[in-house]
């Protein structure tokens, strides 16, 4: 997150106009170093002039961010003007509405080069040099809310579906690093775009048009979608939301919460469609228990047969680890620190997984025993993992010839804790 704006230095594609130009003002306002690049040079140079008037140093590029040369050397030429990257928003974006079965193969190189390509190409150029500068740095990716649940346009809805796939995936790479990641997700928002696109669209060669009776026809539509982004939100509240995302580290940054139980029914279609798919012809097969012994020290574990044993991490005290969806069993052993009692091993466990996850909550945290009588004591701890996923871990410490002996297993926070219990409390001790 950043919560000091004054001296970074922002780069915003597609930052002449809408969205990118109140990100401008936004950060500008606060007293970043401002990079815009657009396609567009008269409206660049338009909103460069007014950023001016401010008082905010201006880096004005034209680049069509689906060229990777071009993003190359927008990349070269903000680090050559100010030295420093820290604000990166991968925005700019175009748009298609016509169906796919009238789409030529070009219209769909176009809209995803620029709205899925050109936020891979953004992230490539300035990504390394942002975690080398050890400074406090965030990227934002622009999808939509057509990146969460699909609407018209084939290209535009498969290109902001990867821009959310790739910023989830970005986002937990750069876990516990200095570069922070948003996705963007608005709804209508009052721009240009459709105008916008228009005109950017008689510039591409191979580009299906429609003729003139498919747009007569179209015109009613067209309209309403123009009555539609009029009347939604104004784009300097959209980019102050922006803001709080990042000055707060708010991952899915949707501006327009009213869609929410949209989004939430493409879920439930998924749940539904699974369970109306396989209500006859699971066979469940009965599920037997393996047995993981250690030698030293000497405790045994009973555990279900459909875990699929793994590697333990050489990277930590692991010295078994059984995996499933939904159901990750780890083992540690590991030297009893001097001072250490029981009742410090949970919170303990909880101050190690800031490495791993943020949100962490102790949910219970309580002396137990097993069932030879052992004195143990069992912690649950939700969490969201990489920043991204909320988890619940159950762990279950006991003390043996000066070894911590560690049961963590963990799943997504609706797996059921009991379920949980059964394998950590088969932990017995030899």
């Amino acid at each position: 997150m950043i919560k000091d704006f004054e001296g970074k230095v922002a780069v915003i594609t597609g930052g002449a106009s809408g969205i990118g130009r109140s990100l401008a003002r936004s950060f500008a306002k606060r007293g970043c170093k401002i990079v815009l690049a657009d396609v567009n040079k008269e409206t660049l140079d338009k909103t460069a002039q007014e950023l001016r008037k401010t008082g905010s140093e201006v880096l004005v590029m034209i680049t069509d961010v689906s060229d990777r040369e071009q993003v190359s050397r927008l990349a070269e030429a903000s680090y050559d003007r100010f030295g420093k990257v820290n604000i990166l928003c991968n925005n700019a974006g175009v748009s298609s509405g016509i169906p796919i079965q009238l789409l030529n193969l070009e219209n769909w190189d176009w809209v995803l080069g620029v709205n899925l390509f050109g936020v891979i190409y953004g992230t490539k150029v300035f990504l390394n040099r942002m975690l080398e500068s050890k400074e406090q740095c965030y990227i934002i990716n622009t999808s939509s809310l057509a990146g969460l649940i699909a609407a018209e346009g084939g290209p535009y809805a498969t290109s902001k579906f990867g821009v959310v796939a790739f910023s989830e995936i970005l986002a937990q790479e750069c876990f516990n690093t200095n570069v922070g990641v948003s996705v963007l997700c608005p709804g209508f928002v009052d721009t240009n775009i459709i105008k916008n696109i228009e005109t950017l669209s008689q510039t591409r060669s191979g580009l299906f048009q429609p003729p003139p009776e498919m747009l007569e026809l179209a015109k009613p539509l067209i309209e309403n979608a123009e009555k539609q982004l009029k009347l939604g939100m104004d784009p300097d509240i959209m980019a102050e939301k922006v803001i709080k995302a990042i000055t707060n580290d708010i991952f899915y940054v949707i501006t327009h919460p009213e869609y929410m139980p949209i989004i939430k029914a493409r879920f439930d279609r998924m749940q539904a469609d699974a369970l109306k798919l396989n209500e006859n012809n699971i066979v469940k097969s009965k599920v037997g228990s393996k047995l993981y012994e250690n030698v030293s020290p000497p405790f045994l574990l009973t555990y279900p047969d459909d875990l699929i044993e793994l590697n333990p991490s050489p990277l930590t005290k692991q010295v078994f680890n059984a995996y499933k969806l939904g159901c990750d069993l780890q083992i540690f052993v590991s030297r009893k620190p001097a001072k250490m009692q029981l009742e410090d091993t949970t919170k303990t466990i909880a101050d190690d997984l800031k490495a791993l996850a943020n949100e962490i909550r102790i949910i219970s945290d309580q002396e137990t025993k097993l069932s030879d009588g052992t004195l143990a004591n069992e912690g649950i701890i939700e969490c969201k993992l990489m920043g991204v996923y909320e988890a619940r871990r159950l762990n279950l410490s006991v003390f043996q010839e000066k070894k911590w002996i560690r049961v963590t297993i963990s799943g997504g926070k609706n797996n059921d804790i009991e379920d949980f219990k059964k394998i950590a409390y088969s932990l017995e001790l030899k």
